[in-house]
């Protein structure tokens, strides 16, 4: 076998790569992944990379050889702080555990009443929204999700508090980034601007979730949301035992940030490709109103929606929120395309390289719904196309979301249509946990026929 895969002059330890890569990732994983192919090598300074660039490689990663890895320290320790020893952390046991307390509550049979919820607070949304207003419909977006996720999860409305609670997510989410990429990090105590807000925004979100968890604790009541399962959930499979608190306060925390984050910046970047497309808004619009009718859409709509599904996926695809899957390193040497990966190296997978890879995707760039048409979405490769990961650690909401996504899109189309606003510059991601356009998404609403706007049954 070969010493190492194909990849950058490592010069100066990596260093260079390691700053590239901080400071431009997108551009800089991109480039590795159209040069080298399948797999590369590279140094970010002490690290050991391998970038995995081909459906089998990931598939291995991820499916079949998955228990030769495990998270890093070096990058969990930041996100630890916040979620603990929440699903997306833990590892071996514990995460097996904690994995079957949560399925259930992620069976579909269960997203009757979330799917209500979901409708309930869009339309509440659009009761503010007026015709040819501009909006940064990113931050409507975040405050839409914030808003659903805390009544599915904790059944509390936070209409009051989604500007704290979502300025405390976001300085999360930059924290994370900069401090997962150094190592080098002063400690949190010290009375830095940055250390202030980065304490200021853990304790916001410890203290109302840790409040809620107590009061529910006390009252010993059901109140048939996510919390409750999560506090009523037995290990028959393993213990017999269910969550303390601090194990259910870790998941709530994981899933409150990860519930509205990732699909408040999925949803922004649906916004801007149909404002680009207004053939595909028109696509999008018609099937709405012929299947809706009028009136406000249900989860059993869904199946009947496939124009729409069709386009979440796509927009996944071109921007997709987990722009990187969490870094794996090796527990004990691997191997992977001929190579011998070894011992402590860092294996990453990128689904925004590999998902707009011409050698998966004709014209990768373009946007095209219709790949995920019945008969041409067979013939993709799996795991050329897994914007919520893959294997045992797939994302656990990724039906949930998707279903929160496609109730969201056709609530807002029965209302209004989007234009991306006209002074609008070219919009750049910004790399945060979940990548999001740059500066916000500043559009014009145009409130279409009241012949079409659904109303709540």
């Amino acid at each position: 076998m070969a010493h190492y895969p194909p990849g950058p002059k490592n010069l100066f330890l990596g260093a260079t790569l390691a700053r590239r890569f901080r400071n431009d990732s997108l551009q800089f994983i991109t480039n590795i992944g159209r040069t080298y192919g399948d797999i590369a090598y590279f140094r970010l300074g002490p690290i050991r990379a391998y970038f995995v660039n081909h459906p089998q490689l990931i598939r291995e990663v991820l499916v079949t050889k998955h228990k030769s890895f495990r998270r890093p320290v070096w990058m969990t320790r930041p996100l630890s702080k916040i979620d603990g020893q929440g699903l997306v952390l833990s590892d071996g046991e514990l995460w097996q555990r904690q994995r079957r307390l949560m399925q259930p509550a992620f069976s579909p049979r269960r997203f009757e009443p979330h799917s209500r919820t979901t409708v309930e607070f869009t339309q509440r949304m659009l009761d503010r929204w007026t015709s040819d207003s501009v909006i940064d419909v990113a931050d409507e977006m975040t405050r839409l999700t914030l808003e659903i996720i805390a009544k599915v999860l904790f059944d509390v409305e936070v209409s009051e508090q989604t500007a704290r609670l979502g300025e405390a997510v976001r300085i999360i989410s930059e924290t994370f980034v900069r401090e997962a990429g150094n190592p080098f990090q002063p400690p949190d105590w010290l009375p830095l601007p940055g250390k202030l807000r980065k304490r200021w925004a853990i304790r916001t979100l410890h203290e109302m979730i840790s409040n809620i968890i107590a009061e529910r604790r006390a009252a010993g009541e059901d109140r048939g949301d996510l919390l409750s399962m999560l506090l009523s959930a037995v290990d028959e499979e393993g213990d017999g035992r269910g969550m303390s608190d601090q194990q259910a306060r870790d998941e709530a925390i994981t899933l409150f940030n990860a519930g509205h984050d990732s699909t408040a910046a999925a949803l922004a970047w649906i916004w801007y490709l149909v404002a680009k497309h207004p053939t595909v808004e028109d696509r999008l619009v018609e099937e709405v109103d012929n299947v809706l009718a009028g009136r406000a859409p249900g989860f059993s709509d869904l199946p009947r929606l496939p124009y729409t599904e069709m386009v979440v996926k796509e927009s996944l695809r071109l921007y997709p929120p987990t722009w990187a899957l969490f870094p794996r390193e090796v527990v004990s040497s691997v191997e992977l395309g001929g190579y011998t990966v070894p011992k402590r190296a860092w294996v990453y997978v990128f689904p925004w390289v590999t998902q707009r890879d011409p050698r998966f995707f004709e014209n990768p760039e373009r946007f095209d719904p219709e790949r995920f048409a019945p008969g041409r979405a067979d013939k993709i490769s799996q795991y050329a196309y897994f914007p919520f990961g893959g294997g045992p650690r797939i994302c656990i909401a990724n039906t949930f979301a998707t279903m929160e996504m496609m109730l969201i899109v056709a609530t807002i189309l029965q209302r209004f249509r989007l234009r991306l606003a006209a002074d609008q510059q070219p919009v750049e991601p910004e790399v945060l946990i979940a990548i999001r356009p740059k500066g916000g998404l500043p559009v014009s609403l145009h409130r279409r026929p009241e012949l079409a706007y659904a109303q709540q049954p």
